[in-house]
């Protein structure tokens, strides 16, 4: 026999002490019903609880206001199913004395949506970099590395990396970015205020099998769950649509500095007929000319218009392209040098050849993509994207989706591993044999709704490890 669901919610109003709401819970003839959404490294989790109000004498038993702290509990599976803030209560009447809540929901995360960040750091690892950007949001988030028990996992140094002012969440989403050179980062906020930044490898495992060889059928098990059947329900896909294995990156602009003492940036031979000579870079700042050996007045002319002065100058003109120019013919085999800073972007790329040589075709195997990316101001930033795409997309992603049956008491949280036993899947990594055994996954999507006595089905989205 499958054990009743034993939970408690609790609401804490901003400076006021935890009330439980336990018995409020609606599960059935409700307007919105209680779910929660969890996507890995993305955004933070999300809720909503749906409460009932009956008015005994008319008088209200509930009365919730913004910013209240929420949390939902399971005695049976040991966990806090969500712990987060509700920043929009919603009540609605029906009738005289009968009221419904609608609690909308984000877990703490939210706290590092509404924190502001900045920072420079150099030859720094991202851990430490995460840290340090969550320290200063001063925000009730904490982070710790593993080393000293907390839960941000040692990353790779990074070179330089430039936090202009931003969110604490959206520093964090770009330096699990930056972090992915070897797997994808990613990131959440627990039930105590804890923040947990690791990479796929690292991974906290559920304790949790899946399996179609049930050994707890029909009595519920915390470790154990089932596929649900039916209503399409299930699905496992090779996702080969997304394969990218040949990634350009390019960031924002960097400024050349090229010193007068060295060799010039562009050298021309006048030939005695041209009077324009197309500059190699996009100009910045202002110019040294020396033609014939003698230096040159030079004049940094606006774009938009031409020229119509006398002598040298420089212009860009309607396409962007930078020509020099001289209002005068120069003789014949006079030589023209001219020293200037210019811009470039910063521009890196990856390709995995093992994934082109796998899905060889008549393309050669290569699939590419651009990404423009203006707040990567380094080389090594852009190489560490497009080594993160070409780590996370180089092969297909076997995506598994499915509906967990409602005797599972368990927990499975987005960013946790569990594992599969399906006798259906064809194993790619067994020359498509039919069957998997205890394949490892990692939850990367999961979205739990609550039935009558609060019984709860997970529709998981997985990727295999």
């Amino acid at each position: 026999m499958v054990a009743s669901p034993s939970l408690l919610f609790q609401v804490t109003p901003p400076g006021g002490v935890a009330t439980d709401y336990t018995r409020y819970l609606g599960y059935e003839g409700m307007n919105v019903q209680n779910t929660i959404t969890q996507n890995f490294g993305r955004q933070g989790d999300t809720a909503t609880f749906a409460l009932v109000d009956e008015l005994n004498g008319g008088v209200p038993n509930i009365l919730i206001p913004p910013m209240s702290q929420v949390s939902l509990y399971d005695a049976i599976a040991g966990q806090t199913l969500f712990g987060g803030v509700c920043h929009t209560p919603t009540m609605a009447t029906d009738g005289p004395l009968r009221r419904e809540w609608s609690l909308d929901c984000t877990d703490y995360a939210f706290y590092g949506d509404n924190a502001i960040v900045q920072g420079n750091f150099y030859n720094v690892s991202v851990d430490q970099i995460v840290i340090a950007l969550t320290r200063q949001a001063n925000c009730g988030i904490t982070a710790a590395s593993v080393a000293n028990g907390g839960f941000v996992a040692p990353g790779p140094v990074l070179a330089s990396v430039v936090i202009n002012y931003k969110t604490l969440t959206d520093a964090w989403r770009t330096l699990a970015q930056l972090a992915g050179q070897s797997t994808p980062y990613g990131w959440y906020v627990d039930e105590q205020r804890r923040l947990h930044f690791y990479d796929a490898s690292t991974a906290l495992s559920s304790g949790v099998t899946f399996t179609t060889n049930p050994t707890a059928a029909g009595a519920g098990s915390t470790t154990e769950g089932h596929f649900q059947g039916g209503n399409n329900s299930f699905s496992y896909a090779w996702d080969g649509a997304s394969i990218r294995n040949r990634t350009l990156v390019q960031g924002a602009t960097q400024t050349i500095t090229v010193p007068t003492t060295g060799a010039p940036t562009d050298t021309f031979r006048a030939d005695g007929v041209a009077t324009s000579w197309p500059l190699r870079y996009t100009l910045t700042g202002s110019p040294l000319l020396i033609a014939a050996g003698l230096v040159q007045n030079l004049t940094v002319a606006s774009g938009g218009t031409p020229y119509t002065g006398s002598g040298w100058a420089v212009q860009q003109n309607s396409t962007g392209q930078w020509f020099l120019t001289n209002s005068a013919v120069p003789q014949a085999g006079t030589r023209i040098q001219i020293w200037y800073n210019y811009q470039v972007p910063v521009v890196a790329q990856a390709s995995s050849h093992a994934s082109q040589t796998l899905y060889t075709g008549p393309n050669g195997g290569v699939f590419s993509e651009f990404i423009s990316d203006t707040s990567l101001s380094t080389v090594p930033m852009a190489l560490a994207r497009a080594q993160r795409q070409r780590n996370e997309y180089a092969f297909a992603a076997e995506r598994l989706a499915f509906t967990s049956t409602e005797e599972f008491a368990g927990w499975v949280r987005a960013g946790q591993t569990f594992l599969v036993t399906n006798m259906w899947i064809p194993d790619s990594r067994n020359s498509y044999a039919l069957g998997l055994t205890g394949a490892p996954f990692i939850c990367v999507g999961n979205t739990i709704t609550f039935g009558n006595g609060g019984y709860r089905q997970m529709q998981i989205t997985a990727v295999r490890l």
